[in-house]
């Protein structure tokens, strides 16, 4: 009889978890996000529709690109239209994101760090919320991990082949939530940059295709769509020129940094500790902090030097900047919704992992109890959230006594506008 290896059962707890929280009693989420349920049983009635992600009969498009949709639609085919089978797809995504996390941060930090890092992405309450919504977060997520993954064995080899890769499946993120797949292009490029064990030059020639590819993945569906003529498409929603193009640039991409959503807290250095979003993810932002500098100090001070030597030095280099990147996105930024947030956590996951192996050193492998070997990293902490914190979407495991008080990511806080919840 072959013994399983103890990090493996840990993982399938671990993801076993990530299952339970994901998809316990999703039939009581109801659709979700309406508008997008709305453009998911339109795109069924006609190839025509599908193509061009409509949600008004053929007459207006939805404010997204079509491949999350395409992803919906393709589970509503299989399964019938019902609220469950479009939360599906991004309850499944949100599994997978937590086995690939385990992955990418156990293959340079160990299997510890990689359980902790796995464990706490399955129990970030915005995390959680975004895998039982038809919102495209999760989707997004999986996608840049999956790049992300190509990205550090670009890396580490240096083959142009493995960057272009990664490029192209940022593409497919562009596809899903426009800009959003962006904001991690500064990690991936900074890796590469210093990292590539090739010369300078070849690295910018590198870098330079790589951005060539990114573009014309982006951007094949969007020229198709602003290439038809106006009278053979729907009109593009929350555009202001019925341009796909304008709608990149404008209501997904300037409004977002400009507007104005006092949902989201005023911009600043504090809004992270606003009450929506401190409960979501904003307390474990001092734990990914002090895991990125604990883990820093140990894989520096014993080679210390400019380049990138090993594993882990490269993987802080990759989630230090993911999660600088956010940060600073989330701080200034002005118009977005609660739900974006979902794309800092993996960085932040990442860097408790590592960071809470770093503090307590490299421990002995042998052992399943040590895995919960810091439980104010993960385990105490997460209770104490999941018990004080209001958690969206998850009022079914909460409890009863928190149903009037929990905000749903369905549900449009009275402080905003209609507009601005329904499609960010």
């Amino acid at each position: 009889m072959v013994k399983m290896p103890w990090h493996r059962m840990a993982l399938t707890a671990v993801l076993a978890l990530s299952a339970f929280l994901n998809l316990s009693r999703l039939t009581s989420e109801g659709y979700g996000n309406i508008y997008y349920a709305a453009t998911v049983k339109d795109m069924l009635t006609s190839w025509h529709n599908f193509f061009f992600a409509s949600y008004d009969a053929g007459f207006v498009s939805v404010d997204k690109p079509t491949l999350g949709f395409w992803i919906q639609a393709s589970s509503v085919y299989l399964f019938g239209f019902h609220g469950w089978s479009l939360l599906l797809p991004q309850a499944l995504a949100g599994i997978l994101s937590v086995a690939l996390l385990y992955h990418l941060v156990g293959r340079s930090f160990g299997p510890v760090a990689g359980l902790l890092a796995a464990l706490a992405l399955a129990l970030t309450p915005i995390s959680v919320a975004t895998n039982r919504h038809n919102n495209l977060e999760s989707l997004l997520v999986l996608t840049v991990l999956l790049a992300a993954w190509v990205f550090i064995l670009a890396a580490e080899t240096g083959r142009l082949r493995s960057l272009l890769v990664g490029a192209l499946v940022v593409g497919l993120g562009f596809n899903i939530k426009m800009l959003e797949a962006f904001v991690v292009l500064p990690a991936f490029y900074v890796l590469y940059l210093v990292a590539a064990p090739v010369g300078w030059r070849r690295r910018m020639i590198h870098l330079g295709l790589a951005t060539v590819v990114i573009v014309a993945a982006s951007l094949l569906w969007v020229v198709a769509v602003d290439l038809t003529p106006a009278e053979q498409r729907p009109y593009v929603g929350s555009s202001s020129f019925d341009t796909e193009t304008d709608l990149i640039v404008g209501w997904n991409g300037v409004e977002r940094v400009v507007g104005s959503d006092k949902g989201v807290g005023d911009p600043g250095p504090l809004r992270f500790l606003d009450p929506q979003l401190a409960g979501q993810i904003g307390w474990l932002l001092p734990l990914a902090f002090v895991g990125l500098a604990v883990a820093s100090w140990q894989s520096w001070k014993r080679r210390p030097s400019l380049r990138l030597l090993n594993r882990q030095q490269q993987a802080l280099l990759l989630w230090g900047t993911w999660l600088m990147t956010l940060v600073v996105f989330f701080s200034v930024a002005g118009d977005w919704d609660p739900y974006y947030l979902a794309m800092l956590a993996p960085a932040v996951a990442a860097l408790v992992g590592a960071g809470g192996v770093s503090t307590v050193g490299r421990l002995p492998e042998p052992g399943l109890a040590r895995v919960a070997f810091a439980p104010d990293t993960c385990g105490c902490s997460q209770f104490a959230v999941i018990h004080s914190v209001p958690l969206p979407g998850l009022e079914p495991l909460v409890g009863a006594h928190n149903r009037n008080t929990v905000p749903s990511c369905s549900r449009k806080p009275s402080s905003r506008k209609p507009e601005t919840w329904v499609e960010g």
